[in-house]
């Protein structure tokens, strides 16, 4: 695994962290996607945003998926982003074919600057794990550099990430960002508007080199930050089947809080909702 930049993060809001993951591993990954989705189909339990298909509950159910969310190499990543110990939360997706395109934040408030979001430290970052190559591919994640200090989505320099098989992108979710980058066959780098990306003829597009799939999992620090994201999930009417579809054993309970800390978040929504 490449080595963790905090500085470069910090001023970025963003990094590429090359060779996390192996190719069988990440094989492995995209073996357990497709065989979680499949048994999703036969019972309902997922959902379609834009044109991909969501699993709804958190991925610590799935041995696959929580091998990886307590994996740890992804730990240090999420710890030395952080600064310290990292908290999940169970705010995990995964996610098969093509989702959501335009630039935006991930943050509860996105529009007042001067909201406690945006005046204070935000210690809640995003891991991305793109189970196949968009270094030369279209499909992958766009970002805008330093965009994490304004609500604005438009400005900073906008690029797309040349993410490959194995490959971690790190976000913080201030950070403006943009999925299922359109690359163009004559200018591959060039990070297009997305109202031209939808109008884009297909002979002129780089092809994805196979079907999208696409984890995320996010950890952060306790703060208010990290309480004020929790409300958005429970008010979000996604986020709150996600919840819903949730559990976490005693024996699930102990395994997370060996490698981080841990916030059971449908005793959270509990709680919030008493």
């Amino acid at each position: 695994m490449a080595e963790i930049n905090k500085a470069k993060f910090d001023a970025d809001g963003y990094t590429l962290i090359k060779n996390v993951l192996t190719k069988e591993e990440v094989q492995k990954l995209r073996d357990a996607s497709y065989k979680l989705i499949k048994e999703d189909e036969k019972n309902g339990n997922y959902i379609i945003h834009r044109f991909a298909k969501n699993h709804i509950g958190c991925l610590t159910a799935i041995p696959e998926f929580r091998s990886l969310i307590l994996d740890d190499r992804v730990i240090e990543i999420a710890t030395k982003l952080l600064g310290e110990k990292p908290t999940f939360f169970g705010d995990c997706i995964m996610e098969i074919g093509i989702g959501n395109r335009g630039f935006h934040k991930d943050t509860a408030n996105r529009n007042d600057q001067n909201h406690p979001d945006w005046t204070e430290e935000y210690p809640v970052i995003r891991i991305a794990f793109y189970l196949e190559d968009h270094s030369s591919h279209s499909g992958g994640l766009k970002v805008r550099v330093g965009s994490q200090n304004t609500v604005k989505t438009n400005e900073g320099k906008a690029i797309i990430l040349p993410t490959q098989t194995g490959d971690a992108a790190a976000f913080c979710l201030r950070t403006s960002h943009a999925g299922n980058a359109v690359r163009l066959k004559f200018a591959p780098n060039l990070s297009l508007h997305n109202s031209l990306e939808k109008r884009i003829p297909k002979f002129l597009k780089v092809p994805e080199e196979k079907e999208r799939i696409s984890i995320f999992l996010t950890y952060g620090l306790k703060s208010g930050a990290l309480n004020r994201y929790m409300e958005y999930m429970f008010n979000h009417g996604v986020y709150k089947k996600r919840i819903l579809n949730s559990n976490y054993s005693n024996d699930l309970k102990e395994e997370i809080t060996s490698k981080v800390n841990f916030i059971d978040i449908t005793e959270s929504f509990q709680e919030y909702n008493n």
